[in-house]
């Protein structure tokens, strides 16, 4: 019976630091879930569009038909974003810019806005024709940096600022700056476009110009209102290589306990496009207030019909119905994440620029994927982002950031770039602040509706100036 016990007690010592080794492996991971405030079984899921363009700027059609095709096309939540134009509610027509109007003339033909009328407005707002299913409308939406050369865009959402709005040519800062002050958010568009990635048809493009990463890190690290960008924006030809910009701003920023939520938009300035890129928002409810907080949370998905990048295929375009995701659960103490989805055939796990895990699915029926972080743990470094591919395109789930047990991130500097952007910003408000009332710059600029209250130089009174 003694020896029993002592070789009870000799296998429980041995087992004891296999028990121990494996809790610790158990616990291996901190998983950050960006969906864990979602409740699956009670929060919808709302088609939302957040980039599109009217006559109002350089679109070709009035505001009422852009508001009636969008809730044709079954859109939850639609805000319309002119350049230099901050939005209003869908029967009044916005304060415009005339000569960006002119500049697109043959879009615009420069005719009437055509807001739709209160009546039609409250319909939309009821969901009559759509089974009590309304719109929700958001205004105060804009494309900010509207007029520069380099298409160096950014969206603003939920403030006054912005109203004929021109900018500097690559610089995001300044408009970022001032939408934070007015209470507003940010988002930055097609990147691709200015950086010169479009042009270059490199996907090595952005490790060979680290420049534009540390540029817009800087954004995201230091100004909290900036969301996010837009990874996937129309056709997806100017945001090809964005995706590949996207993976080397999260591995600089997430040190700093930051994660820029990846977006995506259609950019519809003609009939044809208004369907071709969206976000779909995880809601409780749908107002204006869940839907900031959804964007600034990142509890929401991104879907495009085109993934040029991604499928290696520069002329599909997706059909049909969208991927979609009914359940998400993170468990750190298993290390484990798990996507329910469907309308796909192939889901696809990411890190640092890498593909960590490929899955092909049979059939477009409701599927549960699980990745085991220790199983890929070389591959993965400081998150993990998933997208889904299936015959209507594809949908991008938010990055997961991962922490190791023990681990602390090594904060990589993300220094301020100077480009041609600071001086000709410093410049251009050294002449706001010379300009005189009645002088060509003050005149050419109430004309262009340049007028800018938030313009940080706090010692001019600008009521004064222009009172």
């Amino acid at each position: 019976m003694k020896r029993k016990l002592i070789a009870l007690t000799l296998a429980l010592c041995l087992l004891l630091p296999c028990l121990a080794l494996a809790a610790q492996a158990a616990n291996a991971y901190t998983i950050g879930n960006p969906y864990e405030t979602v409740d699956w079984s009670t929060w919808d899921a709302y088609k939302t569009q957040l980039h599109v363009h009217t006559n109002g700027s350089d679109g070709s059609e009035p505001l009422d038909v852009v508001v009636e095709e969008h809730y044709r096309l079954g859109y939850d939540i639609l805000c319309i974003t002119d350049h230099m134009t901050l939005g209003v509610p869908w029967d009044q027509a916005p304060r415009t810019v005339p000569l960006a109007r002119l500049v697109k003339y043959e879009r615009t033909g420069m005719a009437v806005m055509a807001p739709i009328t209160s009546e039609r407005r409250q319909e939309i707002f009821a969901g009559v024709g759509r089974g009590g299913r309304g719109m929700l409308e958001i205004a105060r939406g804009v494309e900010l940096n509207g007029a520069v050369p380099s298409n160096s865009h950014l969206q603003g959402f939920f403030s006054d600022f912005g109203q004929g709005f021109i900018g500097m040519d690559l610089d995001w800062e300044t408009p970022v700056k001032r939408a934070q002050k007015a209470g507003g958010v940010t988002t930055l568009n097609h990147l691709g476009e200015p950086a010169g990635a479009e042009k270059s048809g490199d996907p090595a493009y952005y490790g060979d110009n680290p420049q534009w990463v540390d540029k817009f890190a800087y954004l995201f690290v230091n100004y909290p209102s900036c969301l996010g960008m837009d990874i996937n924006s129309g056709t997806d030809d100017g945001t090809k290589f964005d995706k590949i910009l996207y993976d080397r701003i999260l591995a600089k920023t997430i040190p700093y306990g930051v994660t820029p939520w990846a977006f995506t938009y259609s950019d519809a300035h003609t009939p044809g496009q208004f369907d071709r890129a969206w976000t779909v928002h995880m809601l409780p409810e749908k107002t204006e207030a869940a839907l900031r907080a959804s964007m600034e949370n990142g509890t929401f998905f991104g879907f495009s019909r085109h993934a040029r990048l991604e499928r290696g295929d520069d002329n599909f375009v997706g059909e049909g119905a969208a991927p979609a995701v009914s359940g998400i659960a993170v468990d750190s103490a298993a290390g484990t994440i798990t996507v329910k989805a469907s309308n796909y055939n192939t889901i696809v796990w990411a890190s640092m620029g890498e593909v960590v895990k490929e899955t092909k699915v049979s059939g477009l029926g409701s599927h549960t994927q699980t990745l085991r972080i220790a199983d890929y743990d070389a591959k993965i470094g400081s998150y993990v982002r998933a997208y889904l591919l299936g015959p209507g395109g594809i949908l991008y789930i938010q990055p997961f950031t991962v922490l190791r047990a023990g681990q602390v991130l090594e904060k990589e500097a993300i220094p301020r770039v100077f480009d041609r952007s600071i001086p000709l910003r410093w410049m251009s408000d050294v002449l706001e602040f010379l300009a005189p009332k009645f002088s060509p710059l003050w005149i050419l600029k109430m004309l262009l509706s340049q007028f800018d209250p938030y313009i940080d130089i706090p010692w001019v009174d600008w009521a004064a100036l222009v009172g």
